[in-house]
């Protein structure tokens, strides 16, 4: 499959249909958390389209950024529909006429986006429709790989179509093109709000941060005059507007934002005090648990992580070492909080009682090790709390899992020592 083709469309959806999403019907996830736990992997969300989700066996790594980006955000789309519609394993029927809803949609959206140029054909088909609407949608330029906040900014409001293409659907489709516009402008300008707060708690002879602020204001659909406005922002930036605009928003929209200032504070530099007051004091208005915090700094450090070989130009920012060691740090803190719910669920799974019980007694192999190893992670892919964080399995050995999980959450007298031998620092302890 070429996405540069024509009808690349239907033959990934030919390719697609019958891949399961993951998510059994009936679950109790919200739709929302559905839909981040679903495509939090790929990338997008953050900008930096990485791979499709694991479920989708079609190997975009080699293919050029805008190909990849284009292919990630239908999936993306796709997806959002049939976790809607509370379609675990979509058809190919059910994957067309949710390729029917995206084209409507972004015919309201972007009505630009449809019309033809000069040299073109008009399109035979929706999906040929959609295909040149996706592609017009999607920029990037040369600069894309060489600057982490170039790539950031370019493509950052891709996952804000997915949130209002949900409202759209949500809406039985019945919203007008003033209505989805007029909430595009609105998450646009407040994400310059976010951004102005973070710049403007910069150092101010810092004028890099300046000057990619002004990129990203340049890279919206916003008009002159509302960019004007917007730069004036980062001078005296308003926190309470945003405040208001997402204190009655959607987990999912508050989420998007959440990590957005994640990010851009993580990756530019090293956190402040007072950058990390102001994330802790967003979460707070947001009515958002504190772990949520500690979970979408985690969730940016785990795509990092899982991603250190693509994600190149942040290799200098953070080491890996001492990545990791901020991770671990976060997950003691959610398993500690999750205590009684982890302790109950590992005296409930006899196996792994058992196998802890042998591991006192003498070295467990490989194989058991392996068993131990999976059926904790399960166990924490249980608690609420971890249920959205995407964990980057390959750095959850058996080590590092006897570090985070406290040692009176195991059956009485163990030693987690002993569950390490002196080569520990092997993938599987």
């Amino acid at each position: 499959m070429d996405p540069t083709e024509k009808d690349w469309l239907a033959r990934y959806i030919d390719l697609r249909s019958d891949i399961s999403l993951g998510f059994p019907i009936g679950d109790d996830w919200t739709c929302q958390k559905q839909i981040y736990k679903y495509l939090q992997p790929t990338g997008i969300i953050y900008g930096h389209p990485i791979t499709l989700p694991s479920s989708v066996e079609v190997a975009t790594e080699p293919w050029p950024v805008k190909e990849r980006l284009v292919v990630i955000l239908t999936e993306g789309l796709l997806a959002t529909y049939c976790i809607y519609n509370n379609i675990n394993t979509p058809d190919s029927d059910t994957l067309t006429k949710a390729s029917e809803a995206i084209n409507q949609f972004y015919l309201k959206l972007y009505p630009k986006h449809a019309k033809k140029g000069f040299f073109e054909g008009a399109p035979k088909s929706n999906q040929q429709q959609l295909e040149r609407i996706i592609a017009k949608r999607i920029t990037v330029k040369s600069e894309w790989n060489a600057q982490f906040w170039r790539g950031f900014f370019q493509n950052i409001l891709l996952f804000a179509d997915i949130i209002i293409f949900l409202d759209y659907l949500k809406s039985e489709q019945d919203l007008s093109t003033e209505t989805l516009q007029q909430q595009s402008k609105e998450i646009q300008q407040n994400i310059i709000s976010l951004l102005s707060v973070i710049v403007h708690l910069a150092d101010n002879s810092d004028s890099q941060n300046i000057n990619f602020f002004h990129y990203f204001i340049e890279s919206t659909d916003l008009s002159k005059i509302e960019k004007e406005e917007a730069l004036k922002a980062k001078v005296s930036p308003d926190m309470e507007k945003l405040i208001r605009f997402l204190k009655d928003s959607d987990w999912l929209l508050k989420k998007y934002f959440l990590e957005l200032g994640v990010l851009s504070i993580w990756a530019d530099h090293s956190a402040e005090d007072s950058e990390k007051l102001i994330l802790e004091e967003l979460t707070d208005k947001l009515n958002l648990d504190s772990l949520e915090l500690e979970a979408s700094s985690f969730a940016v450090e785990s795509f990092v992580m899982l991603n250190w070989q693509q994600v190149h130009y942040l290799q200098s920012k953070q080491s890996y070492l001492v990545l990791s060691k901020r991770m671990a740090q976060r997950m003691t803190k959610i398993s500690k909080k999750y205590g009684n719910q982890i302790k109950i669920e590992i005296d409930e799974n006899k196996e792994l009682v058992k196998l802890l019980k042998i591991s006192q007694e003498r070295p467990l192999s490989l194989d058991e090790k392996e068993k131990v190893r999976s059926q904790l992670i399960d166990i924490l892919k249980s608690i609420p709390a971890f249920v959205v964080l995407v964990m980057p399995m390959a750095f959850l050995t058996v080590p590092i899992l006897m570090k985070i999980l406290p040692k009176n959450l195991f059956p009485s007298s163990f030693d987690p020592n002993r569950m390490i031998s002196k080569r520990g620092n092997r993938v599987y302890g």
